[in-house]
């Protein structure tokens, strides 16, 4: 399969771009600092650009047969890149006939889990009130995007071996206060939706 990948330099990302790569496919991989992605393949098409520039990810997914997004900015960042980019890129895949979107979101966006959490609720309203706002932006877009999209709201990430022994649904009973899963196996989630419809047009939380 074919593959559009944003967010590649990130923590998620990278581990998008290995396994993917691992599983045989093709990877156009969308960055704006290339020697942070010191991945060798033929496989790997790197492509220097930016996701808030239309032309560059026009270019990133014309080809592709799916997109995976794993954007992201720093908690404290006030850069509004997830929601505006994210829309570039839905309207790249309309334009090239790509149809299926997988993105990476975050748990916080739950509603069940502010609801639970006060530590949760209470960061949204405050540090991470900017990045909530733009993955709003971003959430609404994909729904309203007519693709065949799945949502992946992580826990908190961390580094790690990819295990295949998390939990995933709709709705999920958090452990601790402040739950955390690998990276790798988020990633091996995503990669694992573009080939099922199990979760399709759904938001899903993943956790151990």
């Amino acid at each position: 399969m074919k593959i559009a990948i944003f967010g590649a330099t990130g923590g998620t990302g990278k581990e998008l771009v290995k396994q993917a790569l691992e599983q045989g496919h093709e990877i156009t991989a969308l960055v704006r600092n290339p020697e942070k992605l010191s991945i060798n393949n033929k496989k790997l098409k790197i492509i220097k650009g930016d996701v808030l520039n239309e032309d560059d990810v026009s270019k990133a997914i014309q080809g592709s047969d799916a997109v995976l997004v794993a954007l992201g900015v720093k908690p404290l960042s006030k850069a509004k890149v997830v929601g505006p980019g994210t829309k570039n890129i839905i309207e790249a895949m309309k334009a090239h006939n790509a149809k299926r979107l997988i993105v990476e979101s975050a748990m916080f966006m739950d509603d069940a889990v502010r609801k639970n959490s006060f530590l949760i609720s209470l960061l949204t309203k405050t540090f991470m009130k900017g990045l909530y706002a733009d993955k709003l932006v971003q959430e609404s877009a994909i729904r309203k995007s007519g693709l065949k999209w799945v949502i992946v709201r992580p826990v908190g990430l961390a580094n790690g071996p990819k295990t295949e022994t998390y939990r995933f649904g709709e709705s999920l009973e958090l452990k601790g206060l402040f739950p955390m899963i690998a990276r790798a196996d988020v990633a091996d989630f995503m990669l694992k939706q573009l080939r099922s419809d199990v979760n399709l047009h759904k938001m899903v939380l993943i956790a151990n």
